[in-house]
């Protein structure tokens, strides 16, 4: 009898197991939830071309440089050379401009100068290809581009923003 009151017996209640905490980890970029911007041609991964870009001294250009990308395509740029000094007279003023379109490929800017044999103007060498790296910068033959302006001492942002020619 002893037996069967025990096989018979209401078990005792036991705490339902606390699961183990899920290890943190850092999201991972997919197609699926990777940054995307608004472009001409759809959403793209990168950031967004369009505006002012600037660029320091680099890869053999010992000189800044001022990018601007156009919402119909075009894009224009000033390299600042050797500006001229505020208040002083020079017969040239350092700063070489030129000019071109462009296309996006993906997370790329694909340049065509117009105007001359592509690369071949005062300053250089010319841009032809420009890159999203993921950090919010363009990357265009090892440079790395911001966005803004170079702005030398004494200059308005207007002088030193490039201009598409023709507008």
């Amino acid at each position: 009898m002893i037996l069967l009151a025990l096989a018979c017996a209401t078990p005792p209640v036991q705490a339902d197991p606390v699961p183990p905490p899920l290890p943190v980890t850092e999201p991972v970029a997919t197609p699926e939830n990777a940054v995307t911007v608004p472009t001409l041609l759809g959403e793209a991964a990168g950031v967004s071309f369009l505006g002012d870009w600037t660029s320091g001294p680099c890869q053999g250009r010992g000189y800044a440089r001022n990018v601007r990308f156009e919402e119909d395509f075009s894009y224009a740029v000033i390299d600042l050379v050797s500006p001229c000094p505020v208040g002083t007279t020079c017969m040239w003023s350092g700063m070489a401009t030129f000019a071109g379109e462009w296309r996006q490929d993906g997370t790329q800017l694909k340049l065509r100068e117009l105007g001359i044999a592509s690369g071949t103007g005062p300053g250089g060498p010319h841009p032809v290809l420009f890159e999203s790296n993921g950090e919010g910068k363009l990357v265009e033959n090892g440079c790395i581009y911001e966005k803004g302006l170079t702005v030398p001492t004494g200059y308005a942002e207007d002088k030193v923003r490039p201009k598409v020619p023709g507008r």
